[in-house]
């Protein structure tokens, strides 16, 4: 019941607060591009590169760890290891967290190591191969995941974009409507059709479609909760099911 409390607390403030920072998730399953020895992808003008080894590429792990499709991994068959893999930005970004996954699922450690801004290194310690690990930096513009020597694997990093007041987000962004919501919502200000997905706080996946702008999503076999609502691109949206 304390957590429901919480979760209620949590989402009224996101949508009354006079700022929402709006995120960008890259999941390896937007707009990805393998090249060999790299892999990019490049979601609102932003771009990251992930280099690990001569072999690194795009994986399907099935569902391992909440991931819901492609991973990059320093590994497109699971036979090499390394001892660390470069994330680089177009830009500089601010990083909240990211889905870390050793192939061999080892209870292992991961160290984060960001460059520039002023941030701390964070060690993840991975168990049985899965953690989500919390960066919380700010002024990034790479960084280095390091370990004893692992197969490397990563999805669903996500960044926060500059601060929005709630009327620019309003105006830049999709609209989702009603919110909180006991049987439907409303999604608008998108010029054409997208794909979505919806997650649970778990991570896992409830429901996927193709939304149109001015048409609703039927929530109402949903549980009472917090939910996200994700877009082919890359916008993802927190609504409250009561």
């Amino acid at each position: 019941m304390k957590q429901i409390y919480f979760l209620l607390a949590m989402t009224i403030f996101i949508l009354n607060g006079n700022e929402i920072n709006a995120q960008i998730t890259f999941d390896w399953d937007t707009a990805p591009i393998d090249n060999g020895d790299n892999v990019t992808e490049t979601i609102n003008g932003i771009t990251v590169t992930f280099t690990g080894t001569s072999t690194t590429g795009l994986l399907d792990v099935f569902g391992f760890g909440g991931s819901f499709a492609n991973v990059v991994s320093n590994t497109i068959d699971g036979s090499e290891t390394t001892t660390n893999v470069i994330f680089n930005f177009s830009e500089s970004v601010d990083i909240t967290s990211v889905l870390a996954l050793e192939g061999y699922m080892n209870n292992i450690d991961f160290t984060f190591t960001p460059v520039g801004g002023s941030n701390s290194t964070v060690v993840a310690s991975l168990n049985g191969g899965i953690a989500q690990v919390n960066l919380n930096w700010t002024g990034v513009t790479s960084f280095t995941v390091s370990s004893t020597g692992s197969t490397f694997l990563f999805d669903n990093l996500i960044l926060n974009s500059s601060t929005l007041s709630t009327n620019d987000f309003a105006s830049k962004t999709i609209k989702v409507f009603p919110n909180p919501s006991s049987e439907f919502i409303q999604i608008s200000s998108i010029s054409n059709e997208l794909n979505y997905k919806i997650y649970n706080l778990l991570g896992a996946e409830i429901k996927k479609g193709i939304i149109a702008n001015d048409e609703q999503i039927d929530i109402r076999d949903f549980t009472n909760g917090l939910y996200f609502l994700k877009f082919e691109n890359g916008n993802t949206i927190k609504f409250l099911k009561e």
